[in-house]
């Protein structure tokens, strides 16, 4: 027998015995006022997942059932209940599909797991792994007959299993669809597909279309979805729900795909899961459930694993999203560190993971680079610098404070990563070198690797080579010239020069233009059924002021106050998260007015719509996970209203630049 069938033998057995303790109900599991189907996808695997389960499994079964056996039992601790499996061909065996080991789904059923496929995955089927010639058939117009088998192949694996089916079609492995150049082809392809699969399942299943990347425009121009598909929205692969579906689509149950590791253009980050749960909370709560999308839920979890605290939150939120407010990053936090590290500790912790998530927002570590250090205002870089400094301190602190039997799971779930953030803003902002960065990375890894008697042993894959810094990922060329680089990493020495759409500047701040003095509002005032509110954790500010709830209508006109009477004139500063409008056709802005003058309507700037390319607004504002509005002060003004005027606007902070200094480039 061959060796992974031995290893999903025993962990089908292992499964059976603990079936019977989990009863089907997690943890944290909710009634059923939650999300339907709460999941993850494995995405990104290559870098840790797949290496660390060739190395405690065998290479022949790599990500097979002994791995999916620990990945299910984290699942059903969160209440998760759907999976979207490891997909990522890297050129080592073994190459496979999931639903191909009928252990895999065997054990999925055990563990009451619902199996389905990523947007570009449709029928249980994954293009990603296709020989060659398989990969030449992958055409509507050339190869339906072909591909119409293949997609059967996928509807016999999935009988008798709880499966969800993704439909419609887009290019092999997360490209575009090579055969519809024009909207209109890829409406009538699209029309067609759809017709074809849902003729080769049974009434009733389930499915899902992803409108994602190139597809998601089509919904305007005429493309209709079948019946009873679940249509699940996408965010731009970096935390923002770039729409959902207004009252056009009230008819479909709906659904959200969402990201807290990616790997793509403008820059991957894949490694240090530094989503704050207030942002998770806002854009899958506030926005999502609170305007219809109830049906399902998809983390893109990268390698689940370095992941795990967000994915206990996400579970949370999913499984009763009507128990959290604002607060809920505060309310999460507590009750997270209490659970795992018991009550003394609890309240400390509690504000360290909120240090974390604030740090990790203002800049991921997979972001920072030289053009980030050389252009930030000289006050908000020693700022930052001791920020780090005082971040690792406090890690260790909690470390060394806490009882010999949890420090390793403190480790796992957060040690890791604020020690590795807290470096990283120090190897960056002060200017260290490859012997430094030796000397504090790889001890992680080495305590990592002896952790829990090596369980997590070469997750976390390589450190320090001759060539420079390899972080937590392998840190190798990728096969495509002198100058390629496989490493989402960006460091600040010896940086070559990377493919398209992984470097060129990478912030919004000139070290010329000082920053605006920041100010609190002096009063607020709500309207029409909703207003603005702090939300505990979110922006850069970690107190950013949301319209809530966010609904078409809502809180429209309520009003932030603010004085101005400091500035002598000068410029106001609106910086607002750099999300999106619920959908197309909603007001996204604010109106501004001056003591006693007229409001003046001032949008949320979006410029461009999608990252990507080195100098794009939209790329800079997701590095700097903000953008700026200005308006001029006119002389002698004692106070500025900023009212809302359109759903979904979250305004980071409002500051004051006095008169003379010179807008940022691009403002």
């Amino acid at each position: 027998m061959a060796a992974w069938k031995n290893t999903a033998k025993q962990a089908l057995l292992g499964a059976a015995a603990l079936i019977a303790a989990f009863a089907g109900v997690a943890a944290h599991a909710g009634g059923a006022e939650g999300v339907l189907r709460r999941g993850i996808f494995i995405n990104d695997e290559f870098y840790s997942l797949k290496p660390w389960a060739a190395k405690h499994y065998g290479a022949k079964e790599g990500i097979g059932a002994g791995a999916y056996a620990e990945i299910f039992k984290l699942m059903k601790k969160y209440g998760l209940n759907l999976l979207w499996p490891a997909m990522h061909p890297d050129g080592t065996p073994p190459t496979y599909e999931f639903a191909e080991r009928p252990e895999n789904m065997a054990l999925a059923d055990m563990y009451g797991i619902t199996v389905g496929t990523s947007h570009c995955e449709p029928m249980l089927r994954n293009n990603a792994v296709l020989p060659k010639e398989a990969r030449r058939k992958w055409s509507w117009k050339k190869h339906r007959d072909w591909l119409l088998g293949y997609w059967r192949e996928g509807v016999r694996r999935g009988a008798g299993h709880g499966t969800m089916w993704t439909i419609g079609m887009r290019g092999i492995s997360d490209s575009r669809q090579p055969d519809w150049k024009t909207d209109e082809e890829k409406i009538e392809g699209l029309q067609e597909v759809f017709a074809a699969q849902c003729a080769m399942l049974p009434e009733g299943a389930p499915k899902v279309f992803i409108p994602y990347k190139e597809v998601l425009p089509l919904l305007g121009k005429g493309l209709k979805i079948p019946e009873g598909t679940t249509l699940m929205w996408v965010n731009d692969n970096f935390g923002y729900v770039k729409r959902l579906g207004g009252p056009q689509y009230a008819n479909h149950p709906g659904g959200i795909y969402y990201h807290v590791s990616y790997f793509g253009p403008p820059h991957g980050y894949i490694h240090l899961c530094t989503t704050p749960p207030a942002l998770l909370w806002y854009e899958l709560v506030a926005k999502c459930w609170n305007n219809g999308v109830r049906d399902t839920w998809m983390l893109n979890a990268g390698d689940v694993f370095q992941a795990e605290a967000v994915i206990d939150c996400y579970g949370r939120f999913a499984a009763g999203p009507g128990e959290w407010g604002a607060d809920a990053q505060d309310v999460f936090l507590s009750r997270w560190a209490e659970e795992n590290f018991g009550k003394a500790l609890a309240p400390r912790i509690a504000r360290h993971m909120a240090d974390y998530y604030n740090l990790g927002f203002i800049r991921k570590p997979e972001f920072m680079c030289r053009g980030w250090t050389a252009n930030l205002p000289p006050e908000l870089k020693r700022t930052l610098a001791k920020r780090y400094r005082a971040h690792l301190a406090e890690t260790r602190a909690i470390d060394a404070a806490l009882p010999a039997e949890k420090r390793d799971l403190w480790f796992r779930l957060a040690g890791f990563s604020c020690e590795f953030l807290a470096h990283a803003g120090t190897i960056h902002l002060e200017g260290k070198g490859r012997d430094y960065a030796k000397s504090v990375i790889e001890p992680l890894h080495e305590r990592w690797d002896r952790m829990e008697g090596g369980k997590w042993s070469g997750f976390w894959y390589d450190t320090i080579d001759e060539k420079g810094l390899a972080a937590v990922s392998r840190f190798r060329k990728a096969g495509r010239g002198k100058n390629a680089w496989d490493s989402p990493m960006q460091w600040p020495w010896n940086e070559p020069r990377r493919r398209r759409g992984h470097g060129g500047q990478a912030t919004q701040y000139r070290p010329d233009v000082p920053e605006p003095e920041w100010i609190e509002p002096l009063c607020a005032a709500d309207a029409n059924g909703g207003g603005w509110r702090c939300v505990s954790g979110l922006g850069t500010s970690a107190r950013a002021f949301a319209l809530l709830p966010v609904k078409p209508g809502a809180g429209e006109g309520a009003v932030l106050e603010y004085d101005v009477s400091k500035g002598g004139g000068g410029t106001l500063v609106i910086q607002f998260l750099p999300d999106y409008p619920l959908w197309p056709g909603l007001k996204y802005g604010v109106d501004v007015s001056f003591d006693s003058g007229a409001p003046v309507y001032t949008p949320v700037p979006m410029r461009d719509s999608a990252p990507g390319g080195g100098s794009s607004s939209r790329t800079l504002a997701l590095m700097d996970q903000f953008v700026r509005a200005e308006v001029a002060i006119p002389a002698g003004a004692k106070t500025v209203k900023i009212a809302a005027a359109g759903p979904g606007v979250a305004i980071d902070c409002v500051g004051v630049r006095a008169a003379g200094r010179r807008p940022a480039a691009g403002e």
